[in-house]
């Protein structure tokens, strides 16, 4: 077997936010050997430690294994060197090497000089324009067309990851799971600071559970505040909120006592049915019969909604988009510019979104599913608030916070 080795170069709040341990695991877990080179560690809040390593093994397969990971993790890895660049060889399709993308800011070394990759995504590919007409930009592989240059391999990709600062704002209490209502009211006491802030962009994606625990009241006054900027969801938000202003159940069950209503279940196909006569969402709340709830507030306020549609969505509303790959671009363009994400009780639609977000951007994820927030917060971003909460109890006290005199 060969002797292979190659030089990695990490830079950042190393020790802080605990990527030195993880570059120390990635090698040695997946059978390379390291040699610490120079380790610099930072003596204040604002000096970065920088650290070199010689990683060596024997097997090419597993070099390369490692060296993807510390890449995602940060690592330079022949730094100097300008990017290597292939065309597309058709709609779709990208060099077999082609480089993946996380979802931490990214450069690519063109002409000697570091440049920002725009549209930074997870999962996407590289496109440059050797031209120097546009800046790199991520692509999903659909989007992809014959001839795109793509960036292929490790060499001049730089990953910035996001770092635990020394004297960030402690969300300390927040490090483990959220039960105690007393955490809840401090994670939302937080969380309305955050928001309170109307230069901030703040993007709602919402499950029907808001509507079912009785929450979707206060979005509704979130929404004609100002809080929210954009709403993301599926059909059944939409379907069980109509249902909610329109007949006062929710799945059936009536939102003031909690008990069944004779017929109810039929009461969401009147909801959709009643949207469907009048031509669209827009025209039940022009002609008068929608006059409350989080449809009614999007409409009024004029706050751009998307509501993506799934296999077993009834109806669905003349609004939602059926068309996935329709839906993930609206999706992604909502996303553009947002600075925070409400993430309430919708894993799929949540999990959707964050592959579709930079790491910079602070999402905050809410459901009464311990397993849910964890599956979120390990989406790979340190700008990730985890709440474990009724859906309804989350919005009535962020609405109070919000909007108490």
């Amino acid at each position: 077997m060969p002797h292979l080795e190659k030089t990695i170069v990490a830079e950042g709040h190393l020790i802080d936010s605990g990527l030195m341990r993880q570059i120390f695991d990635v090698i040695i877990s997946d059978g390379g050997r390291f040699e610490m080179l120079k380790f610099d560690i930072g003596r204040t809040n604002d000096e970065y430690t920088k650290a070199a390593l010689r990683v060596t093994c024997d097997d090419p397969v597993v070099m390369n294994t490692i060296l993807l990971k510390l890449s995602s993790l940060g690592c330079q890895i022949d730094i100097d060197r300008k990017v290597i660049l292939k065309p597309a060889p058709s709609d779709g399709v990208v060099p077999p090497d082609f480089y993946s993308t996380t979802n931490y800011a990214t450069e690519v070394r063109l002409d000697g000089h570091w440049v920002s990759v725009e549209q930074i995504r997870m999962d996407g590919v590289i496109v440059v324009d050797q031209a120097g007409r546009t800046a790199p930009v991520v692509k999903k592989l659909r989007s992809v067309l014959k001839g795109d240059q793509i960036v292929c391999g490790l060499t001049g990709v730089r990953v910035l990851p996001d770092f635990v600062e020394r004297d960030r704002v402690d969300f300390g209490f927040m490090s483990g799971e959220v039960s105690t209502e007393r955490k809840v009211r401090l994670a939302v006491d937080r969380v309305a600071d955050i928001i309170r802030d109307k230069d901030k962009r703040v993007v709602c994606v919402s499950g029907p559970v808001a509507v079912h625990t009785g929450g979707s009241t206060d979005l509704a006054k979130l929404i004609e505040h100002g809080y929210i900027h954009a709403l993301l969801a599926g059909n059944a938000l939409a379907v069980h909120d109509i249902e909610a202003n329109l007949y006062g159940t929710s799945l059936g069950i009536d939102l003031s006592t909690g008990s069944p209503v004779e017929m109810g279940h039929r009461n969401h196909l009147r909801a959709i049915n009643e949207v469907r006569r009048a031509g669209s969402i827009r025209e039940l709340v022009a002609e008068g019969t929608l006059t409350s709830g989080v449809m009614h507030a999007v409409i009024e306020f004029d706050i751009p909604f998307c509501l993506a549609g799934s296999l077993r969505d009834d109806g669905p509303l003349p609004e939602t988009v059926v068309d996935m790959n329709e839906a993930q671009d609206i999706y992604a363009q909502m996303l553009n510019g947002a600075d925070v994400v409400l993430m309430l009780s919708t894993m799929l639609h949540s999990i959707a979104v964050g592959n579709m977000l930079p790491a910079r951007v602070l999402t905050v994820c809410v459901d009464i599913n311990p397993a849910v927030v964890t599956k979120l917060k390990d989406r790979g971003s340190h700008q990730t608030i985890g709440i474990v909460t009724d859906v309804g109890l989350f919005l009535h006290l962020l609405a109070n916070q919000l909007l108490r005199a």
